[in-house]
């Protein structure tokens, strides 16, 4: 998939200035970055039950975010995100963006992938 229109105000820019010291997990709370083996551990199926616009979250590299928040400012656009919502998405992110640091998207962890 290419890139999309994205509305103005919803660049890349806009999104390190919203989530830079943000809580954007849609509940969870923020996570101490210090104390990974202290997240909590979410089963597939639990990640499987968040795939509304509302409430997406997915996996990827072991990791599960809440990427709602993400949505408008993705560049493959939100229904590309809609499509992996509720699962593994390592191979599609891989695929798509093995240069992207999901890093970016950190203050949306909601935990990890329990294995």
């Amino acid at each position: 998939r290419g890139k999309v229109v994205l509305e103005p105000g919803f660049g890349l820019a806009a999104w390190l200035r919203l989530s830079r010291g943000a809580d954007l997990t849609g509940g969870v709370g923020p996570l101490d970055e210090e104390e990974e083996e202290a997240w909590p551990k979410w089963s597939l199926a639990d990640v499987a039950s968040h795939t509304t616009p509302e409430d997406s979250w997915m996996a990827v590299r072991g990791k599960v975010y809440n990427v709602s928040p993400y949505l408008r400012y993705h560049p493959g656009g939100a229904d590309t995100l809609l499509d992996a919502a509720g699962t593994d998405a390592t191979a599609l992110f891989q695929q798509h963006h093995a240069w992207v640091n999901e890093d970016m998207l950190s203050a949306c962890c909601v935990g990890t992938l329990r294995q």
